[in-house]
């Protein structure tokens, strides 16, 4: 299937949730397709002027008009999905391409623990990271705490794309931890 691409240097995996300002002529294109055939469109990331062959397909989930008169978005990640055929149109320079989903991350039975514990006090002192989780929020899933994990550290496209590209969180998981670990994350 061929959709449309978004490419920004946000990071956002499955059931992440993130605002957009809509200005180029070409992403108003962009989510009125996808809108009208609710197929949404993928967030990518571009290495140089390359877009890079991981992203996550994502859908619009809310929309306003912004004070500035620009249109704003609220997208949630649904699926990690790998391109390919990736091409720029010529009318208005909207990129596309073929996309794969791949699958889910399998639901682990291992609590959060203090990844969860880390991370909901991440939220507390910084309440703007999970604003946008009031209604999603799931501090006891393994897999969403380090999908969440994931997003706000401050990582390069590389490591970004890598992770995308896993088959499941154990790879994550032995990251964050090593993160907090390194931190000497004391939990209350």
């Amino acid at each position: 299937m061929q959709l449309g691409l978004f490419p920004l240097p946000i990071f956002l995996l499955p059931n992440g949730i993130t605002t957009l300002r809509i200005f180029e002529p070409r992403y108003v294109r962009l989510v009125k397709e996808s809108m009208a055939d609710n197929r949404g469109f993928v967030l990518a990331m571009r290495e140089g002027d390359a877009i890079c062959a991981y992203g996550t397909l994502v859908h619009i989930i809310d929309f306003e008009m912004l004070p500035d008169g620009l249109l704003g978005i609220t997208i949630q990640g649904t699926s990690r999905v790998q391109l390919s055929d990736i091409t720029q149109q010529n009318e208005d320079g909207l990129w596309v391409g073929e996309i794969t989903s791949l699958p889910d991350w399998p639901t682990s039975e291992e609590q959060s623990g203090v990844l969860g514990d880390a991370l909901g006090l991440l939220f507390e002192s910084h309440p703007e990271h999970a604003a946008q989780y009031r209604q999603t929020l799931n501090l006891e899933s393994l897999s969403w705490v380090c999908q969440r994990w994931l997003e706000i550290l401050p990582l390069a496209n590389q490591q970004r794309q890598w992770f995308l590209a896993q088959s499941d969180l154990d790879e994550a998981k032995s990251f964050i931890s090593l993160l907090l670990t390194q931190e000497n994350v004391e939990l209350e």
